[in-house]
């Protein structure tokens, strides 16, 4: 092979593979859909990104037209402070430049989609007609939001933990007196590898009123939330979609989101 033929073969390599890498880049800057997989969604859309208003509905996938079916909708509060992009399945990339990214302690809920991992609650297995894992809510259970702890964004009991009682890491208790967490659906915002910081303990639960505001959990009447419990089903891995109403319509066509009127 002469000198000539080998440089024009080590160019047209390179020029492949310097191809091959802008094809990867593209691709994997492109949003990916995370419901391609899921059955059921639970949709949240609040006004604009700083409300903490919010409307929820629920759909399930017609496993024959792959068309989203309503199922029944409420009215929901959100984080003090709106939304702010979480940590989920969906790709960093859809966030826009500008856009809030969630943090520890800010006060706004997770945007973005989420899995929804298991139910708890105060009462009896046997009062419960759900169909999602359920574990009944203990007095020394908790959900540690110290960054510092290996227990960080998991609800645990204190005693199978280990956790010293006169000293625990910073938590939020699940049995509360005002009765808000008497129902909790949790979400996998920043879990299962939670990064500190990230944020923590955030839950779909029942709601002071309409018209409060959260911590950075989605809330709703206690009626509405037993509802949603009973209805959710593990074998169609239902997605928590949070978002914005500038977000979802953005996102709908991209992601194959049920159109609603907002």
């Amino acid at each position: 092979m002469g000198k000539k033929h080998r440089t024009l073969v080590i160019i047209s390599v390179l020029i492949f593979l310097t191809a091959v890498f802008a094809m990867y880049l593209l691709i994997a800057h492109l949003p990916r859909n995370p419901l391609a997989e899921t059955r059921q969604i639970v949709l949240v859309v609040s006004k604009t990104a700083s409300s903490h208003d919010a409307m929820l509905y629920t759909y399930e996938r017609d496993s024959d037209s792959d068309n989203w079916r309503f199922r029944f909708s409420c009215p929901a509060v959100i984080g003090k402070n709106g939304l702010a992009w979480g940590r989920g399945l969906h790709r960093d990339t859809v966030r826009v430049e500008g856009e809030p990214v969630k943090a520890e302690g800010d006060n706004c809920s997770p945007q973005g989609v989420f899995a929804l991992t298991g139910v708890y609650g105060t009462y009896q297995p046997s009062m419960m007609r759900i169909r999602f894992p359920y574990t009944q809510i203990t007095e020394d259970m908790a959900c540690i939001d110290d960054v510092r702890s290996e227990y960080y964004n998991m609800i645990v009991s204190g005693a199978e933990a280990g956790l010293e009682s006169d000293n625990p890491p910073s938590h939020e208790d699940m049995l509360r007196d005002d009765g808000l967490y008497d129902l909790v659906v949790f979400v996998a915002h920043n879990s299962p590898d939670p990064k500190p910081g990230a944020g923590s303990c955030i839950f779909l639960h029942i709601w002071e009123g309409p018209g409060t505001y959260t911590a950075g959990c989605t809330a709703m009447a206690r009626e509405n939330i037993i509802r949603l419990a009973g209805w959710l089903d593990p074998e169609s891995r239902p997605l928590l979609v949070q978002l914005s109403r500038k977000n979802y319509r953005r996102l709908r066509d991209i992601w194959g989101l049920p159109e609603v009127k907002i």
